[in-house]
Formats: C-alpha cells, sequence, structure tokens
C-alpha cells in the first residue's frame, strides 16, 4: 500500500481496532492476497485507529494479531483462514476499502457492511467461469495435437467436473485436495469412457485438455512470489500444497487409467 496522510484516529478501543484489521486482513487472505501486504495493511488499519504498536503474523492459513492502545490496553486475535482463491476484482474492492479507513477511520460498523457488499459483488457472471474452462480446456485439447472430437470431449468433460466442483454439498463436504483427487479420477474416467465409446479419438489429448483444469500453476507462482518476498515459511506451505495437489493429481489419473485398462483390457489405451 502506497504512503498516504492519515486523518487523526477514531476513539475506539484495542478490540475494535483489532477486530476491524483482522476483518479486512482475513478478506484479503481469503482473496488471494500477499501475505506481506495483509501484514502492512493490518497494521495500517491499527495504528488509524490509534494503536500505539501493533504484531501482525500471517501465513495463507492463519492469521495473528496483536494490538497496544496509548492507554496500555492490549488485545490479541488468532483467526484460522480455511481456503484461499484468487479474486482480483474482490482485492482491488477490499484494498481500496483499506485506504479510505487509513485516511478517514470508518466506524466499526461501516467497515462491516463494506466488507459484506463487497463480497456480495459479482462483476463476473457464473456462467462466464463455465464457458471460460469449456473453451480453455478444449482449446488445450486442439493445441496439443488432439482433433476437434478431442477438444468437444474435454470440453463436455470439463464442464461436468465444474458443475460438480461448485456444488454446494461437495464444497462443503470435501476439501480442495479433495476435490482435486475426485475431479482428476472422474476426468480420467470420462475421458476413457468417451473414447471407447466413440465419441473421441485419442485418450492422452483429451486427458491433456481436462487436467488444465487441476494443475496448479497459480499456486506455484504464489509461493514463489512468497518466497522472493521473504515471506521463507508462506512460501513453503503453498509450495507443497501445490506439489501434493500436482503429486494428487497425477496418482487421481493414473488410477482412473489403470481401472479402464482392468474393465476394457486396453482397448481404449
Amino acid at each position: 500500500m502506497d504512503t498516504i496522510d492519515q486523518a487523526q484516529p477514531s476513539a475506539v478501543s484495542a478490540d475494535d481496532a483489532l477486530d476491524i484489521a483482522i476483518s479486512v486482513g482475513r478478506e484479503l487472505l481469503h482473496a488471494g492476497g500477499e501475505v506481506h501486504r495483509v501484514e502492512d495493511t493490518m497494521t495500517r488499519i491499527c495504528t488509524a485507529y490509534g494503536a500505539a504498536g501493533s504484531e501482525v503474523f500471517v501465513i495463507p492459513s492463519m492469521i495473528m494479531a496483536d494490538v497496544v492502545m496509548p492507554d496500555g490496553t492490549r488485545a490479541h486475535r488468532m483467526c484460522r483462514v480455511w481456503r484461499t482463491y484468487q479474486h482480483l476484482a474482490r482485492l482491488e474492492g477490499i484494498n481500496a476499502l483499506s485506504r479510505v479507513i487509513c485516511a478517514s477511520p470508518l466506524p466499526r460498523a461501516e467497515v462491516m457492511d463494506r466488507l459484506a457488499a463487497i463480497r456480495a459483488e459479482r462483476p463476473v457472471p457464473r456462467w462466464l467461469c463455465y464457458v471460460g474452462g469449456v473453451l480453455a480446456t478444449g482449446c488445450f485439447s486442439l493445441f496439443f495435437g488432439g482433433t476437434w472430437r478431442d477438444g468437444l470431449c474435454a470440453s463436455l468433460i470439463s464442464l461436468l467436473i465444474i458443475i460438480a466442483e461448485r456444488h454446494p454439498l461437495i464444497r462443503v463436504a470435501v476439501n480442495d485436495l479433495g476435490r482435486t483427487a475426485l475431479s482428476s479420477f472422474a476426468g480420467g474416467i470420462l475421458a476413457a469412457l468417451a473414447v471407447a465409446v466413440g465419441l473421441g479419438e485419442h485418450i492422452d489429448m483429451i486427458i491433456v485438455g481436462t487436467i488444465m483444469l487441476e494443475i496448479p500453476g497459480l499456486s506455484f507462482g504464489n509461493a514463489i512470489r512468497d518466497l522472493l518476498c521473504g515471506d521463507i515459511m508462506s512460501g513453503l506451505l503453498r509450495f507443497i500444497e501445490a506439489l501434493l495437489r500436482a503429486l494428487i493429481m497425477a496418482l487421481s489419473y493414473m488410477a482412473a487409467l489403470a481401472l479402464t485398462n482392468l474393465l476394457w483390457g486396453g482397448a481404449v489405451l
């Protein structure tokens, strides 16, 4: 966050100041914000509300913060962050709100209302996400040498996977790594089935398309970014997560191909 001129801080308690900072920081981390950016934003917000000192420590799954006011009162919070994702529009909105808070501290209730409004915004309709996934997988299949039938199969399979992954029941009952395993296994089975019934031609080209939905390229990039910024622990955690997802994805596709090879006696592979 660039340096800005701060207004006279509002008279708030240590608990309220830290609650506001934690709420903004959690939303930033949820939306894919960098660890050092979350720490810097929370520190600035605490200062804007009159804190004499603050300590903030953030990793991708947790926020810990401590604030002390000029009168000596102190507050400490630990916040568990269960899931992060990349949402650039939401990041922009939260970052703009944090700048407003630092320039002119807002009441706690207003900050919470604005955060709720940012969460409720839908700059991109859900159907457009489905279209993007379908087009991307189909085009990747064609790009790597598949036929139009392979691209069509990859697109149809990816549509089924995206719909299943976004189903509320699956999102609640299965964590990210579990969804990666199930989606990869289902993608391998459906690719083999498409070739077996004659809809597709090359199972490897279909899998090349569908696998693009699960490749943790963004997670790996975020890990490198954190390491380069000096956040060693966060970078290592993100890097290990990316490796685990890649390993689970590969093993799931291998299991699917082994099962189809057993069922159809190698006729598909």
